[in-house]
This record gives C-alpha cells, sequence and structure tokens, in this order.
C-alpha cells in the first residue's frame, strides 16, 4: 500500500512531491523532513522557508489536508 503524497511549495518556487509513509494519520514533520531533504539533495543548497504543503492520496490525488506557512513553521 503506499502512503499519501506530501506536496511542498517552497519560497522559491520549487515543489516537491515526496510519497510519505504515515501509519498512525499524517505525518506532517515527516512529510516537511522528506520535502527539505529532496530540495537540499537535488540543489545542493539549503532549502529556503516552506509557504505551504498538503496531502493526497496517492493513487486518487485527492486532497486529504493542506497546511499554510504558520502550521508548517509549527511543525519545524
Amino acid at each position: 500500500m503506499t502512503g499519501p503524497t506530501f506536496v511542498c511549495e517552497f519560497s522559491d518556487g520549487t515543489v516537491t512531491r515526496m510519497t510519505t509513509h504515515c501509519p498512525k494519520g499524517l505525518d506532517l514533520a515527516r512529510g516537511i523532513k522528506l520535502s527539505r531533504d529532496a530540495y537540499e539533495c537535488r540543489r545542493k543548497k539549503p532549502a529556503p522557508a516552506i509557504l505551504g504543503g498538503r496531502f493526497e492520496d496517492a493513487v486518487s490525488g485527492a486532497l486529504l489536508q493542506t497546511y499554510d506557512a504558520a502550521a508548517i513553521e509549527a511543525h519545524t
């Protein structure tokens, strides 16, 4: 079974889409960490601020939960 996808928008316009294992509900902290790690690996520089993010169902693409910059900041 595939976990939900965390879609993360960074302040420079970059968007990452990370499949995120969430055994006990949506795990925002894990989604943020995976997205930042992916950004830094791909761009070879520190990740900028995150403007927002959302969890989507990996199969249907249905929106599960959205987060604004304040909610993201609260989990970092």
